[in-house]
């Protein structure tokens, strides 16, 4: 077997179902196996999928365990040389597949490799080239010339000898050997839901280079979740559950002083959000708490994130997935 393909299934069975036809539509020339990891079974609504492939390997979870478990249950299950973590919300259009193995078999430097983000009308999407461009963005500076250079100063974008080169590789579709990812121990099962990949990355980086490929391209149906902001602003751009994953990666991966600089960054920006609202209420002739709904966000959305930070900063045993009434962008509409 050359690859094998782990999907992680929650009520997506739909979108499965057009993913793989997809994927057996444009993948020759080698031998592979889809693996589904269903982490919300109900019976029978696989049946389509099962008719339609019946050598899909079906694996029910026997609850939510999460995108880093999950992928870990795959992987063990997997007979494949390399494996293909593939979101079940995307549309494979030509040889990718193919050719994202053939570079891991003939550059013998590469130990994992993703691919290009497309949207349905296959125009690029936006993504984090280096995990220092995902780590500058953590924190809430006022959007001024000075803080930007004074970030991008202390967190640069980090240069590598070939342009395909990278050290952060989306988990959307990410292909490394079977044999290097269980060198590593899979994906770290702390994660429940985001930033999994950034840290898998930094750890893939450690033992070889990343990449990203011209030929390499897929479509993502990137949707709306559980955990979608739905108050956006330049202060509240994170939503709690995806800001709770990156912050237990920095600690993991840059330590406890990263970790605390961007808590401390937080802290002092609480005050100074409200004090500059108050003061702009009272010069326009307004009551004190005249539009704080934003301030009331972020300092909630604070003291979710510091019910964390002693587990974070200790390192305590996750999965760390909030619960329901800490999804801040939920419970406030």
């Amino acid at each position: 077997m050359d690859v094998s393909i782990v999907f992680v299934n929650y009520q997506t069975e739909a979108l499965l179902l057009n993913c793989l036809r997809s994927v057996y539509a444009h993948t020759n020339n080698l031998q592979f196996e889809c693996i589904v990891v269903d982490n919300h079974f109900i019976p029978n609504a696989n049946e389509q999928i099962l008719t339609e492939f019946p050598e899909t390997r079906w694996i029910d979870a026997g609850y939510n365990s999460g995108f880093s478990i999950a992928n870990n249950i795959g992987l063990k299950a997997a007979v494949g040389k390399y494996i293909l973590f593939l979101n079940t919300d995307t549309l494979i259009f030509d040889t990718s597949i193919h050719q994202a193995m053939q570079h891991l078999v003939y550059d013998k430097s590469l130990v994992a490799l993703g691919g290009n983000q497309l949207d349905s009308n296959k125009q690029a999407l936006p993504y984090y080239r280096t995990l220092n461009d995902i780590r500058r963005d953590f924190y809430i500076l006022p959007n001024k010339p000075f803080f930007h250079r004074l970030i991008n100063l202390l967190l640069p974008s980090q240069q590598f000898s070939r342009s395909e080169e990278t050290n952060n590789l989306v988990g959307a579709f990410l292909m490394a050997s079977k044999e290097n990812l269980l060198a590593l121990n899979g994906w770290d099962e702390d994660f429940f839901m985001y930033a999994e990949d950034a840290e898998l990355s930094f750890r893939l980086s450690k033992i070889g280079k990343l990449a990203y490929f011209k030929d390499v391209n897929f479509i993502h149906l990137i949707k709306e979740n559980e955990f979608r902001r739905t108050e956006y602003s330049w202060v509240n751009r994170f939503s709690v559950q995806i800001q709770v994953s990156n912050l237990l990666w920095v600690r993991k991966s840059y330590g406890i002083l990263a970790f605390s600089l961007i808590y401390l960054n937080y802290t002092l920006l609480a005050p100074i959000f409200w004090i500059w609202k108050i003061c702009l209420n009272i010069l326009t002739q307004k009551p004190l708490d005249h539009d704080t709904k934003n301030q009331r966000i972020f300092t909630q959305k604070l003291a979710v994130l510091y019910r964390y930070f002693f587990p974070i900063l200790l390192l305590r045993k996750g999965p760390y997935r909030i619960k329901q009434h800490e999804n801040i962008d939920q419970v406030i509409k």
